[in-house]
Protein backbone atom coordinates (compact mmCIF):
# COMPACT_ATOMS: atom_id res chain seq x y z
CA UNK A 1 0.00 0.00 0.00
CA UNK A 2 1.41 3.42 -0.88
CA UNK A 3 1.89 5.39 2.15
CA UNK A 4 0.32 8.80 2.25
CA UNK A 5 2.80 12.30 2.67
CA UNK A 6 1.39 13.82 5.21
CA UNK A 7 3.48 16.93 4.56
CA UNK A 8 1.78 17.69 1.25
CA UNK A 9 -0.56 19.73 2.34
CA UNK A 10 1.60 22.28 4.16
CA UNK A 11 4.38 22.03 0.48
CA UNK A 12 1.42 22.97 -0.90
CA UNK A 13 0.60 26.09 1.37
CA UNK A 14 4.32 26.80 1.20
CA UNK A 15 4.50 27.07 -2.76
CA UNK A 16 1.31 29.06 -2.90
CA UNK A 17 2.92 31.88 -0.80
CA UNK A 18 6.34 31.64 -2.57
CA UNK A 19 4.20 31.96 -5.93
CA UNK A 20 2.07 34.84 -4.32
CA UNK A 21 5.11 37.11 -2.59
CA UNK A 22 7.13 36.38 -6.31
CA UNK A 23 4.23 37.77 -8.22
CA UNK A 24 3.55 40.93 -5.54
CA UNK A 25 7.18 42.07 -5.90
CA UNK A 26 6.66 41.73 -9.68
CA UNK A 27 4.18 43.78 -9.39
CA UNK A 28 5.76 46.08 -7.46
CA UNK A 29 8.55 46.76 -9.97
CA UNK A 30 6.50 47.63 -12.45
CA UNK A 31 6.11 51.49 -13.27
CA UNK A 32 2.95 52.99 -11.32
CA UNK A 33 -0.01 53.49 -13.80
CA UNK A 34 -0.58 57.16 -12.03
CA UNK A 35 -0.51 59.96 -14.60
CA UNK A 36 2.75 62.42 -13.59
CA UNK A 37 2.32 65.88 -12.30
CA UNK A 38 4.47 67.12 -14.95
CA UNK A 39 2.56 65.77 -17.55
CA UNK A 40 -1.05 66.94 -15.63
CA UNK A 41 0.60 69.99 -16.09
CA UNK A 42 1.19 70.53 -19.96
CA UNK A 43 -1.87 68.87 -20.30
CA UNK A 44 -3.66 71.33 -18.48
CA UNK A 45 -1.67 74.34 -21.07
CA UNK A 46 -3.70 73.22 -23.90
CA UNK A 47 -7.24 72.19 -22.21
CA UNK A 48 -9.03 75.07 -23.19
CA UNK A 49 -9.00 74.62 -27.11
CA UNK A 50 -10.20 70.61 -26.69
CA UNK A 51 -13.27 71.25 -24.42
CA UNK A 52 -16.85 72.16 -25.24
CA UNK A 53 -17.57 74.29 -21.05
CA UNK A 54 -19.95 77.09 -20.42
CA UNK A 55 -19.37 77.96 -16.98
CA UNK A 56 -19.33 81.35 -14.24
CA UNK A 57 -15.72 81.94 -13.03
CA UNK A 58 -15.29 84.10 -9.98
CA UNK A 59 -11.59 85.73 -9.44
CA UNK A 60 -10.35 87.31 -6.43
CA UNK A 61 -7.33 89.76 -6.62
CA UNK A 62 -5.55 90.59 -3.37
CA UNK A 63 -4.06 94.16 -2.81
CA UNK A 64 -2.58 94.96 0.27
CA UNK A 65 -5.05 95.16 3.21
CA UNK A 66 -8.04 94.67 0.50
CA UNK A 67 -9.31 92.86 -2.12
CA UNK A 68 -12.20 92.45 -5.01
CA UNK A 69 -13.91 90.02 -6.73
CA UNK A 70 -14.28 90.07 -10.56
CA UNK A 71 -17.03 87.58 -12.06
CA UNK A 72 -17.63 86.75 -15.65
CA UNK A 73 -19.32 84.12 -17.72
CA UNK A 74 -16.70 82.18 -19.69
CA UNK A 75 -17.51 80.02 -22.81
CA UNK A 76 -14.79 77.50 -24.19
CA UNK A 77 -15.72 76.25 -27.74
CA UNK A 78 -13.31 73.42 -29.54
CA UNK A 79 -10.96 74.15 -31.24
CA UNK A 80 -10.26 77.85 -31.15
CA UNK A 81 -13.12 79.74 -29.94
CA UNK A 82 -13.54 81.23 -26.51
CA UNK A 83 -15.70 84.12 -24.84
CA UNK A 84 -15.77 85.79 -22.13
CA UNK A 85 -18.23 88.47 -20.84
CA UNK A 86 -17.71 90.38 -17.13
CA UNK A 87 -20.66 91.04 -15.46
CA UNK A 88 -18.85 91.84 -11.66
CA UNK A 89 -18.14 94.37 -10.76
CA UNK A 90 -19.81 97.29 -11.91
CA UNK A 91 -17.36 99.20 -13.77
CA UNK A 92 -15.95 96.30 -16.33
CA UNK A 93 -19.86 95.06 -16.48
CA UNK A 94 -19.65 95.75 -20.11
CA UNK A 95 -16.39 94.34 -21.04
CA UNK A 96 -16.23 91.09 -23.63
CA UNK A 97 -13.51 89.30 -24.80
CA UNK A 98 -13.74 87.06 -27.71
CA UNK A 99 -10.79 85.06 -29.48
CA UNK A 100 -11.94 83.54 -32.41
CA UNK A 101 -8.46 81.45 -32.91
CA UNK A 102 -7.47 84.16 -35.68
CA UNK A 103 -7.71 87.46 -33.33
CA UNK A 104 -8.38 88.23 -29.52
CA UNK A 105 -10.34 91.18 -28.91
CA UNK A 106 -10.91 92.79 -26.03
CA UNK A 107 -14.19 95.37 -26.41
CA UNK A 108 -16.32 97.70 -23.93
CA UNK A 109 -19.25 99.11 -24.88
CA UNK A 110 -19.49 101.79 -22.13
CA UNK A 111 -16.20 102.95 -22.72
CA UNK A 112 -16.51 102.57 -26.45
CA UNK A 113 -12.83 101.61 -26.74
CA UNK A 114 -11.59 97.70 -27.65
CA UNK A 115 -8.08 96.33 -28.13
CA UNK A 116 -7.33 93.69 -30.95
CA UNK A 117 -4.06 91.30 -30.30
CA UNK A 118 -2.99 87.44 -31.54
CA UNK A 119 -5.54 84.52 -30.72
CA UNK A 120 -4.34 82.93 -27.35
CA UNK A 121 -3.85 80.09 -29.61
CA UNK A 122 -1.73 81.42 -32.53
CA UNK A 123 1.57 80.00 -33.11
CA UNK A 124 3.34 82.61 -31.01
CA UNK A 125 1.54 81.72 -28.06
CA UNK A 126 1.97 78.31 -28.17
CA UNK A 127 5.12 79.06 -28.58
CA UNK A 128 5.21 80.82 -25.43
CA UNK A 129 3.60 78.58 -23.62
CA UNK A 130 6.01 75.34 -24.56
CA UNK A 131 8.81 77.56 -23.42
CA UNK A 132 7.41 78.61 -20.21
CA UNK A 133 6.63 75.37 -19.55
CA UNK A 134 10.83 74.19 -19.94
CA UNK A 135 11.40 77.03 -17.53
CA UNK A 136 9.26 75.97 -15.25
CA UNK A 137 10.16 72.48 -15.57
CA UNK A 138 13.57 74.05 -14.47
CA UNK A 139 12.41 76.53 -11.84
CA UNK A 140 9.89 74.55 -10.10
CA UNK A 141 9.25 71.51 -8.04
CA UNK A 142 6.13 69.98 -9.17
CA UNK A 143 4.31 68.47 -6.80
CA UNK A 144 0.55 67.07 -6.22
CA UNK A 145 -1.71 66.52 -3.61
CA UNK A 146 -4.35 63.82 -2.89
CA UNK A 147 -7.34 64.28 -5.12
CA UNK A 148 -10.27 66.82 -4.21
CA UNK A 149 -13.51 67.83 -5.95
CA UNK A 150 -14.35 71.43 -7.16
CA UNK A 151 -17.87 71.51 -8.85
CA UNK A 152 -18.34 68.26 -8.48
CA UNK A 153 -15.83 67.10 -10.10
CA UNK A 154 -12.37 64.79 -9.51
CA UNK A 155 -9.78 66.96 -9.97
CA UNK A 156 -5.76 66.62 -9.28
CA UNK A 157 -3.98 69.10 -6.99
CA UNK A 158 -1.02 70.10 -8.44
CA UNK A 159 1.83 72.54 -7.22
CA UNK A 160 4.72 74.15 -8.24
CA UNK A 161 7.65 75.08 -5.36
CA UNK A 162 10.16 78.00 -6.92
CA UNK A 163 13.65 76.08 -6.47
CA UNK A 164 15.29 78.81 -5.12
CA UNK A 165 12.74 79.77 -1.79
CA UNK A 166 10.57 76.82 -1.48
CA UNK A 167 7.75 79.45 -1.43
CA UNK A 168 4.84 77.93 -3.66
CA UNK A 169 4.31 80.01 -7.00
CA UNK A 170 1.43 78.64 -8.17
CA UNK A 171 -1.56 75.88 -7.74
CA UNK A 172 -3.91 74.37 -10.19
CA UNK A 173 -7.03 72.11 -9.26
CA UNK A 174 -7.26 70.34 -13.05
CA UNK A 175 -9.79 68.35 -14.14
CA UNK A 176 -9.18 64.86 -14.13
CA UNK A 177 -11.59 63.93 -17.48
CA UNK A 178 -10.26 66.99 -19.70
CA UNK A 179 -7.58 68.32 -17.74
CA UNK A 180 -9.05 71.96 -17.56
CA UNK A 181 -7.75 74.03 -14.78
CA UNK A 182 -11.05 74.31 -12.34
CA UNK A 183 -8.92 76.41 -9.94
CA UNK A 184 -5.75 78.04 -9.70
CA UNK A 185 -4.68 80.31 -7.01
CA UNK A 186 -1.24 82.79 -7.34
CA UNK A 187 1.55 83.71 -5.17
CA UNK A 188 3.87 86.21 -4.48
CA UNK A 189 7.61 85.88 -3.44
CA UNK A 190 6.56 85.91 0.37
CA UNK A 191 4.13 83.27 -0.77
CA UNK A 192 0.86 85.04 0.29
CA UNK A 193 -1.98 84.33 -2.33
CA UNK A 194 -2.15 87.84 -4.54
CA UNK A 195 -4.89 86.22 -7.28
CA UNK A 196 -7.38 83.19 -7.20
CA UNK A 197 -9.78 81.98 -9.48
CA UNK A 198 -12.56 79.23 -9.49
CA UNK A 199 -15.26 78.30 -11.33
CA UNK A 200 -18.48 78.03 -9.50
CA UNK A 201 -20.76 76.80 -12.16
CA UNK A 202 -19.72 74.64 -15.31
CA UNK A 203 -21.83 72.75 -17.54
CA UNK A 204 -19.46 70.62 -19.94
CA UNK A 205 -19.98 69.29 -23.45
CA UNK A 206 -22.17 72.14 -23.81
CA UNK A 207 -22.05 73.66 -27.45
CA UNK A 208 -23.05 77.23 -27.80
CA UNK A 209 -23.54 78.89 -31.05
CA UNK A 210 -21.19 81.59 -31.89
CA UNK A 211 -23.75 83.80 -33.26
CA UNK A 212 -25.39 83.69 -29.80
CA UNK A 213 -22.24 85.64 -28.17
CA UNK A 214 -22.56 88.42 -31.33
CA UNK A 215 -22.37 91.29 -28.93
CA UNK A 216 -19.78 92.54 -30.08
CA UNK A 217 -20.28 95.17 -33.31
CA UNK A 218 -18.99 94.28 -36.23
CA UNK A 219 -17.48 97.40 -37.37
CA UNK A 220 -15.01 96.40 -34.35
CA UNK A 221 -14.30 92.78 -36.03
CA UNK A 222 -13.95 93.72 -39.51
CA UNK A 223 -10.68 95.93 -38.37
CA UNK A 224 -8.20 93.12 -38.26
CA UNK A 225 -5.06 92.52 -36.27
CA UNK A 226 -2.37 94.77 -37.27
CA UNK A 227 0.41 94.58 -34.57
CA UNK A 228 1.58 97.73 -33.77
CA UNK A 229 4.49 96.10 -31.99
CA UNK A 230 7.11 93.31 -33.61
CA UNK A 231 8.44 90.30 -31.08
CA UNK A 232 11.97 89.52 -31.44
CA UNK A 233 13.61 86.37 -29.71
CA UNK A 234 17.45 87.28 -30.26
CA UNK A 235 19.45 90.09 -28.23
CA UNK A 236 21.25 90.76 -30.57
CA UNK A 237 18.71 91.30 -33.83
CA UNK A 238 17.00 94.01 -31.26
CA UNK A 239 19.80 95.80 -30.42
CA UNK A 240 19.98 96.26 -34.07
CA UNK A 241 16.62 97.56 -34.83
CA UNK A 242 15.98 99.68 -31.49
CA UNK A 243 16.06 103.35 -32.46
CA UNK A 244 18.45 103.85 -29.76
CA UNK A 245 21.20 102.16 -27.43
CA UNK A 246 19.54 99.94 -25.34
CA UNK A 247 19.77 99.04 -21.66
CA UNK A 248 20.20 95.40 -20.18
CA UNK A 249 20.34 94.56 -15.94
CA UNK A 250 23.23 92.57 -14.84
CA UNK A 251 21.68 91.34 -11.98
CA UNK A 252 18.52 89.04 -12.53
CA UNK A 253 16.69 86.66 -9.72
CA UNK A 254 17.50 83.24 -9.79
CA UNK A 255 16.35 80.96 -12.81
CA UNK A 256 15.10 84.42 -14.92
CA UNK A 257 16.74 84.55 -18.31
CA UNK A 258 15.82 86.43 -21.04
CA UNK A 259 12.39 85.48 -22.85
CA UNK A 260 12.04 88.06 -25.65
CA UNK A 261 12.05 92.01 -26.82
CA UNK A 262 8.81 93.71 -28.14
CA UNK A 263 9.51 96.46 -30.26
CA UNK A 264 6.49 99.58 -30.56
CA UNK A 265 6.38 102.92 -32.99
CA UNK A 266 8.81 101.03 -35.02
CA UNK A 267 11.71 100.66 -32.01
CA UNK A 268 10.99 103.99 -30.71
CA UNK A 269 10.00 101.76 -27.16
CA UNK A 270 11.17 98.68 -26.30
CA UNK A 271 10.18 96.18 -24.02
CA UNK A 272 12.71 93.71 -22.66
CA UNK A 273 11.39 90.51 -20.81
CA UNK A 274 12.71 88.13 -18.43
CA UNK A 275 11.10 85.11 -17.12
CA UNK A 276 11.45 81.72 -14.68
CA UNK A 277 8.55 79.95 -16.39
CA UNK A 278 6.30 81.45 -14.07
CA UNK A 279 6.65 84.95 -13.36
CA UNK A 280 7.92 87.72 -16.00
CA UNK A 281 10.19 91.01 -15.41
CA UNK A 282 9.43 93.42 -17.94
CA UNK A 283 11.98 96.32 -18.40
CA UNK A 284 10.55 99.18 -20.39
CA UNK A 285 12.61 102.08 -21.89
CA UNK A 286 12.16 104.82 -24.44
CA UNK A 287 13.49 108.34 -25.25
CA UNK A 288 13.11 110.76 -22.34
CA UNK A 289 9.19 111.10 -21.59
CA UNK A 290 7.13 112.67 -19.28
CA UNK A 291 5.90 110.18 -16.67
CA UNK A 292 2.96 111.34 -13.95
CA UNK A 293 1.77 109.39 -10.97
CA UNK A 294 -1.07 110.08 -8.37
CA UNK A 295 0.07 110.46 -5.16
CA UNK A 296 1.74 107.15 -3.79
CA UNK A 297 -0.95 104.95 -5.62
CA UNK A 298 -0.34 101.06 -5.11
CA UNK A 299 -0.18 98.68 -8.00
CA UNK A 300 -0.88 95.24 -7.95
CA UNK A 301 2.98 94.42 -9.22
CA UNK A 302 6.31 95.81 -7.57
CA UNK A 303 6.74 98.74 -10.20
CA UNK A 304 9.73 101.79 -10.62
CA UNK A 305 9.94 104.30 -13.32
CA UNK A 306 12.63 106.57 -13.86
CA UNK A 307 14.86 108.92 -16.15
CA UNK A 308 18.86 108.98 -16.48
CA UNK A 309 20.80 108.54 -19.30
CA UNK A 310 19.09 110.18 -21.36
CA UNK A 311 16.11 107.71 -21.74
CA UNK A 312 12.29 106.65 -19.49
CA UNK A 313 12.61 103.51 -17.52
CA UNK A 314 9.66 101.42 -16.06
CA UNK A 315 10.30 98.02 -14.38
CA UNK A 316 7.29 95.41 -13.19
CA UNK A 317 7.88 92.64 -11.36
CA UNK A 318 5.82 90.36 -8.95
CA UNK A 319 9.23 90.28 -7.08
CA UNK A 320 10.11 91.76 -3.44
CA UNK A 321 11.28 95.61 -3.23
CA UNK A 322 15.50 94.49 -2.48
CA UNK A 323 15.02 92.32 -5.63
CA UNK A 324 13.65 94.96 -7.67
CA UNK A 325 16.13 97.51 -6.13
CA UNK A 326 18.97 94.93 -7.33
CA UNK A 327 17.84 94.61 -10.91
CA UNK A 328 16.66 98.78 -11.59
CA UNK A 329 20.64 99.52 -10.01
CA UNK A 330 22.12 97.04 -12.24
CA UNK A 331 20.82 98.22 -15.34
CA UNK A 332 23.40 99.71 -17.69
Amino acid sequence: MRKSNIFLPAGRILRCIFVGLFLLLNLMAIPSLAMEPERILRLSLEAQFQVNIEGIKETQVYRQEESYTIKAKVVYQEPDFSYISYFAPSNIESRRILDNGKLRIEYSSIMNNFKISASLNSSLARKRREKGLRRIFVNYTISESPDEEIVGRGVYVISLLAQSSRNPGLKMWIDKETFLPLKQERYNSEGKVIFSSVFVEIHFNKKVSREELNDIPKSVKDKGFRPAYRVIGDIEELKEISKFSLSFPKYLPSGYSFQEGVLLNGGQKVALTYSNGLETIVLWQSLPINLKIRGDREMPFGTKFWTEKGKTFVLIANISEEELTKIMESIE
